[in-house]
Protein backbone atom coordinates (compact mmCIF):
# COMPACT_ATOMS: atom_id res chain seq x y z
CA UNK A 1 0.00 0.00 0.00
CA UNK A 2 1.43 3.38 -0.96
CA UNK A 3 1.35 6.61 1.04
CA UNK A 4 -1.21 8.09 -1.36
CA UNK A 5 -3.41 4.99 -1.03
CA UNK A 6 -3.35 5.37 2.74
CA UNK A 7 -4.39 9.02 2.40
CA UNK A 8 -7.25 8.03 0.09
CA UNK A 9 -8.46 5.48 2.66
CA UNK A 10 -7.98 7.77 5.66
CA UNK A 11 -11.08 9.01 7.44
CA UNK A 12 -10.97 11.84 9.97
CA UNK A 13 -12.78 10.36 12.99
CA UNK A 14 -13.79 13.68 14.58
CA UNK A 15 -15.37 14.98 11.39
CA UNK A 16 -16.39 11.61 9.93
CA UNK A 17 -15.12 12.49 6.47
CA UNK A 18 -12.35 11.64 4.03
CA UNK A 19 -9.49 14.01 3.29
CA UNK A 20 -10.11 16.61 0.61
CA UNK A 21 -7.80 16.88 -2.38
CA UNK A 22 -6.03 20.03 -1.15
CA UNK A 23 -5.38 18.36 2.22
CA UNK A 24 -3.83 15.33 0.48
CA UNK A 25 -1.70 17.59 -1.72
CA UNK A 26 -0.47 19.42 1.38
CA UNK A 27 0.38 16.16 3.18
CA UNK A 28 2.19 14.79 0.10
CA UNK A 29 4.14 18.03 -0.23
CA UNK A 30 5.21 17.84 3.42
CA UNK A 31 6.21 14.19 3.05
CA UNK A 32 8.36 14.90 -0.01
CA UNK A 33 9.78 18.16 1.32
CA UNK A 34 10.92 16.64 4.63
CA UNK A 35 12.86 13.97 2.77
CA UNK A 36 14.52 16.25 0.24
CA UNK A 37 14.91 19.62 1.94
CA UNK A 38 17.49 18.41 4.45
CA UNK A 39 19.51 16.69 1.72
CA UNK A 40 19.56 19.74 -0.54
CA UNK A 41 20.46 22.00 2.39
CA UNK A 42 23.47 19.84 3.30
CA UNK A 43 24.62 19.76 -0.34
CA UNK A 44 24.32 23.55 -0.55
CA UNK A 45 26.56 23.89 2.51
CA UNK A 46 29.09 21.41 1.12
CA UNK A 47 29.27 23.31 -2.17
CA UNK A 48 29.45 26.67 -0.37
CA UNK A 49 32.41 25.37 1.64
CA UNK A 50 34.11 24.11 -1.53
CA UNK A 51 33.82 27.63 -2.94
CA UNK A 52 35.09 29.12 0.32
CA UNK A 53 38.05 26.72 0.53
CA UNK A 54 39.46 26.34 -3.00
CA UNK A 55 42.33 24.10 -1.83
CA UNK A 56 39.81 21.52 -0.65
CA UNK A 57 37.92 21.89 -3.93
CA UNK A 58 41.15 21.37 -5.87
CA UNK A 59 42.12 18.29 -3.85
CA UNK A 60 38.66 16.82 -4.37
CA UNK A 61 38.83 17.54 -8.11
CA UNK A 62 42.25 15.89 -8.32
CA UNK A 63 40.96 12.79 -6.51
CA UNK A 64 37.99 12.51 -8.86
CA UNK A 65 40.14 12.96 -11.97
CA UNK A 66 42.67 10.37 -10.78
CA UNK A 67 40.13 7.66 -9.89
CA UNK A 68 37.44 8.09 -12.52
CA UNK A 69 38.07 6.32 -15.82
CA UNK A 70 39.75 8.38 -18.52
CA UNK A 71 37.23 9.94 -20.89
CA UNK A 72 34.29 9.30 -18.56
CA UNK A 73 31.77 12.13 -18.60
CA UNK A 74 30.39 11.36 -15.16
CA UNK A 75 31.25 9.55 -11.96
CA UNK A 76 29.78 6.04 -11.85
CA UNK A 77 28.30 4.55 -8.70
CA UNK A 78 31.11 1.98 -8.48
CA UNK A 79 33.64 4.87 -8.48
CA UNK A 80 32.13 6.35 -5.30
CA UNK A 81 33.57 3.59 -3.10
CA UNK A 82 37.10 4.68 -4.03
CA UNK A 83 36.56 8.43 -3.50
CA UNK A 84 37.76 8.62 0.11
CA UNK A 85 38.29 12.38 0.18
CA UNK A 86 34.78 12.97 -1.19
CA UNK A 87 33.43 10.91 1.70
CA UNK A 88 35.44 13.02 4.16
CA UNK A 89 34.17 16.28 2.60
CA UNK A 90 30.53 15.17 2.78
CA UNK A 91 30.86 13.88 6.36
CA UNK A 92 32.51 17.13 7.44
CA UNK A 93 29.67 19.03 5.80
CA UNK A 94 27.18 16.96 7.78
CA UNK A 95 29.14 17.54 10.99
CA UNK A 96 29.38 21.30 10.54
CA UNK A 97 25.92 21.90 9.09
CA UNK A 98 23.68 19.18 10.43
CA UNK A 99 20.22 19.13 8.87
CA UNK A 100 18.74 18.33 12.27
CA UNK A 101 18.69 20.87 15.05
CA UNK A 102 18.28 18.41 17.90
CA UNK A 103 19.94 15.14 18.80
CA UNK A 104 17.73 12.36 20.13
CA UNK A 105 16.00 13.39 23.37
CA UNK A 106 17.59 12.25 26.62
CA UNK A 107 15.78 11.34 29.84
CA UNK A 108 17.27 11.71 33.30
CA UNK A 109 16.97 8.93 35.88
CA UNK A 110 17.14 11.15 38.93
CA UNK A 111 16.59 14.80 39.79
CA UNK A 112 19.56 16.73 38.42
CA UNK A 113 20.68 20.32 37.97
CA UNK A 114 21.76 21.26 34.44
CA UNK A 115 22.88 24.77 33.56
CA UNK A 116 21.18 26.17 36.64
CA UNK A 117 17.89 24.40 35.91
CA UNK A 118 16.42 21.57 37.97
CA UNK A 119 15.45 18.67 35.75
CA UNK A 120 12.86 16.36 37.38
CA UNK A 121 13.19 12.61 37.46
CA UNK A 122 12.15 11.12 34.09
CA UNK A 123 12.28 14.59 32.53
CA UNK A 124 13.15 14.83 28.83
CA UNK A 125 16.01 17.02 27.62
CA UNK A 126 16.59 18.12 24.02
CA UNK A 127 20.04 19.40 23.03
CA UNK A 128 20.41 21.89 20.21
CA UNK A 129 23.26 21.07 17.81
CA UNK A 130 22.75 23.74 15.17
Amino acid sequence: MSYVDSLLDLELPEEKRKLEEDEMVSLCWEFLNVGTDTTSTVLQWVIANLVKYPKIQERLYDEIKSLVRQGAEQVKEEDLQRLDYLTVVVLEGLRRHTPRHFVLPHAVREVVELGGYMIPWDGTINFMVA
